[in-house]
């Protein structure tokens, strides 16, 4: 009986050990910190990697169309793209111009007569 009491007296402490926040971390200027290198290394990724990564240079534009908001050219294609979930990424209001942009092909009707229907994977703002 006495070994059962301190093997859960153990366990109780490692449990409560392990729950404890880290040194610094609740420390709002080291998230800041963080925030900024963050950002830095965001800005600081070329479009070769991106590219790399198997990314496309995008422009989204947004369309008057109600069937399709949103209109997507990327360089590498000339025809334009409808990209169906696009808001599942970005609020209505707040679609930016300039994007890194992996999608995948969709075998769909389309929606609207301005472009093709893609599927966004992944996306990633552009400041160039």
């Amino acid at each position: 009986m006495k070994t059962v009491f301190i093997t859960c007296l153990v366990v109780l402490a490692g449990c409560m050990y392990s729950c404890m926040p880290a040194k610094g971390m609740d420390n709002k200027e080291n998230a800041t910190t963080h925030l900024n290198a963050n950002e830095k290394m965001t800005q600081e990724i070329t479009a070769k990697e991106m590219i790399d990564k198997g990314f496309s240079k995008g422009t989204i534009t947004s369309s008057k169309s109600e069937a399709c908001p949103y209109i997507l050219t990327v360089d590498t294609y000339v025809d334009s793209l409808d990209p169906i979930n696009l808001t599942d990424f970005f609020k209505a209001d707040a679609v930016p111009e300039l994007v890194w942009i992996k999608y995948a092909n969709l075998r769909r009707p389309n929606r609207c007569d301005a472009g093709r229907p893609v599927s966004v994977l992944e996306v990633m703002l552009r400041t160039e």
